[in-house]
């Protein structure tokens, strides 16, 4: 049994419904308090004590069932609370990506881009910046240092027709410094990471069926990692946008001295290739 005190200062989480003698206060400038005349209180003597019905009112048992779910999952942790912060500081000033809505806009904007007619005042639509901004390639973000040795690059497509997920990371591990081309590190099979010694900051040779690629475009980086994974075969491949399948993972500030699990060694998801070509054109 609770002693008093401890009682009493649960009865102050409680709203005033939950007390017998609880009467509806009515607002002054309610017309129903005008036509009465008189506005119903409730006193301090009438509200001691707790109606215990309400502890098996539909609406409390939700709250405290989800409450208890939000706990056992770790959401009210402080380590939660610190992730949540951090994602939404990294929304706010547009520092970290948010890859869901991607796949969103991608799923509801599938189709093809209508052509638009240039205005008569002679501006850019919002439009021709996007299409103008699809002409970057991706060794001028390599170049530009939007992409940066040691940085993954992430495939996930789904192909629903065959009711498969593919997810599949390749390492950037050389950026040519005249051409820019990109040679990216990536495993044969199904598994979606590379081996742990090839993510530290400090890398060993590849070794075993680790296979190397010289790429300069998404769409090549793509079509070697659904080669390698083997699971679609080519033909049965619909035509998609590897910019927008594709995410890039990088440190954020300096590199763990040892893998923190997931898979990637620490690194945290920047956005998808489209994303970052975006702020790449706007920003420049």
């Amino acid at each position: 049994m609770l002693s008093s005190d401890s009682q009493n200062m649960l009865k102050t989480l409680l709203p005033s419904t939950s007390f017998i003698g609880f009467n509806a206060v009515i607002g002054a400038d309610h017309p129903s308090a005008v036509d009465s005349g008189a506005m119903a209180e409730s006193t301090p003597s009438a509200i001691e004590v707790v109606d215990t019905a309400v502890f098996t009112d539909s609406h409390f048992l939700a709250a405290a069932h989800t409450l208890q779910d939000h706990i056992y999952s770790g959401w009210m942790s402080k380590s939660h609370a610190q992730k949540v912060a951090k994602y939404e500081e990294g929304i706010r000033n547009g520092t970290m990506a948010a890859p869901w809505k991607d796949e969103v806009w991608e799923r509801n904007n599938g189709g093809p881009r209508p052509v638009t007619m240039p205005t008569n005042n002679g501006t850019v639509s919002s439009s021709d910046r996007a299409g103008e901004a699809a002409e970057i390639k991706l060794v001028t973000l390599a170049q530009a240092g939007v992409l940066q040795v040691g940085d993954i690059i992430v495939l996930k497509r789904n192909f629903s027709a065959l009711d498969i997920l593919i997810e599949k990371d390749a390492i950037i591990q050389s950026i040519h410094p005249k051409t820019h081309t990109l040679t990216v590190l990536l495993e044969p099979g199904t598994s979606t990471h590379l081996p742990a010694p090839l993510l530290s900051p400090h890398p060993s040779p590849p070794t075993g069926l680790t296979q190397e690629a010289v790429i300069t475009s998404p769409t090549q980086l793509e079509t070697a990692l659904l080669d390698n994974d083997g699971r679609v075969e080519r033909g049965k491949r619909p035509n998609g946008n590897a910019w927008k399948s594709m995410t890039v993972w990088r440190w954020r500030g300096t590199a763990p001295w040892e893998d923190v699990g997931g898979g990637r060694w620490g690194r945290e998801n920047h956005g998808t290739l489209f994303y970052l070509r975006g702020t790449y054109y706007h920003e420049r």
